[in-house]
């Protein structure tokens, strides 16, 4: 199992968390379902990086949102997030953005406050983080992130 995908499954993983009881979700052992849920999920900057959302995408119950200035697939979503389309974030239960350069972390970071949603975002290995607000620094298996929960 690579990095990417841990940190797809750590995603996955909110999910199920963030899910209300009674809705009573789990996740299926190597079948890649989540029972009875619907969680969305956007990726904010996906650029030409594909390897975690095409992990989420294997899970039935998942919204997968991906979103980019410059769209490389037909399944990405243009979205300019210096001046965002909100309706694509509405409801999003998480909202991850990898490697965002950093003069468009505050622009993600208004985002997430306007929606609630939780932030988790992987930076270049050497770069600092330009967010206002104080990130948790997460370890999940082979996978280093940081991690916002805004509600």
């Amino acid at each position: 199992m690579t990095m990417w995908n841990d940190l797809g499954e750590f995603i996955v993983n909110q999910c199920v968390e963030q899910t209300p009881i009674n809705k009573q979700i789990k996740i299926e052992k190597n079948q890649n379902k989540i029972s009875n849920s619907s969680c969305k999920i956007v990726e904010i900057a996906i650029g030409k990086f594909f390897q975690v959302s095409d992990y989420l995408s294997n899970f039935d119950s998942i919204e997968l949102i991906s979103t980019d200035i410059n769209p490389g697939r037909e399944d990405v979503i243009f979205d300019d997030i210096t001046s965002p389309n909100m309706d694509i974030y509405e409801n999003a239960k998480i909202i991850y953005s990898i490697r965002p350069p950093q003069e468009l972390q505050l622009f993600i970071e208004d985002i997430i406050k306007n929606v609630g949603a939780k932030l988790i975002v992987k930076p270049l290995f050497n770069e600092d983080l330009t967010f206002n607000c104080k990130m948790n620094l997460k370890n999940y298996k082979k996978a280093s992130f940081y991690q916002k929960e805004f509600s």
